[in-house]
């Protein structure tokens, strides 16, 4: 069956209690659990996957933890300010991201207590720095990929959404959903949050029929269009 294209600008819970572990995020739950103790000489961590793969809700766990500054540029960072932990937000070579101040980032790592978590769709290690010591501390990185997720671990997200607001729905219509929806974790939370938003409106309970009307509409692009307008979400 056709997946439904979804805009997928959606706030969702980051605690470590909402993560659902499944084949495609296992390691990489595993690796973001067992800090402080990452192997390797660097004490980094590159996190891969497709966007809604669920890297930013694991480095959201690992800020918890860790208390780490969340950097989308490291134009304006200085080595002498480099204690504590950082996640790096999609690293590319040119100004935004200087070869220089990544490369001796890296090797505070290896140094004293800092620790970095790097999150990108490839990995870093494969783009086109400029600084050859650079590349090879890239390279020396613990890589951990993140895949979409499967048809088991979609089913135990919807099933757990719907719990925690304590609302019913059957497998049939869990089913149904998952087998038509985008394999990601925010699709899960979209579309659920479609459901339980007019389930709540119309009085109506989480049927077959409700979950065709919405699956529907997600075809159609009537929720896409829905989400870029501002509104308030519970999420």
């Amino acid at each position: 069956m056709r997946q439904l294209p979804l805009d997928l600008q959606f706030l969702t819970a980051q605690g470590r209690d909402d993560f659902i572990i499944g084949d495609s995020n296992r390691l990489a739950a595993a690796m973001i659990d067992r800090w402080p103790g990452w192997p390797g000489q660097f004490r980094a961590v590159n996190l891969v996957g497709p966007p809604a793969s669920g890297k930013n809700h694991l480095a959201a766990i690992w800020q918890e933890q860790t208390s780490a500054r969340y950097l989308m540029s490291l134009a304006d960072w200085r080595p002498q300010n480099a204690a504590g932990h950082y996640v790096l937000e999609s690293p590319c070579p040119g100004p935004e991201w200087p070869d220089e101040a990544l490369f001796h980032l890296l090797n505070r790592t290896a140094e004293d207590e800092t620790s970095v978590l790097i999150l990108s769709l490839e990995p870093v290690a494969g783009l086109a720095w400029s600084l050859p010591d650079l590349e090879s501390r890239l390279r020396a990185l613990n890589l951990v990929r993140l895949e979409r997720p499967d048809d088991p671990l979609l089913c135990r997200l919807l099933e757990k959404y719907f719990a925690d607001r304590q609302l019913a729905v059957s497998r049939e219509v869990v089913d149904y959903m998952v087998g038509r929806m985008e394999r990601s974790f925010l699709a899960v939370q979209t579309i659920a949050a479609a459901m339980d938003r007019r389930s709540l409106a119309e009085r109506r309970n989480l049927t077959l029929p409700l979950a065709r009307e919405i699956m529907a509409e997600f075809a159609d692009g009537v929720h896409s269009r829905q989400s870029a307008l501002p509104t308030s979400m519970d999420e």
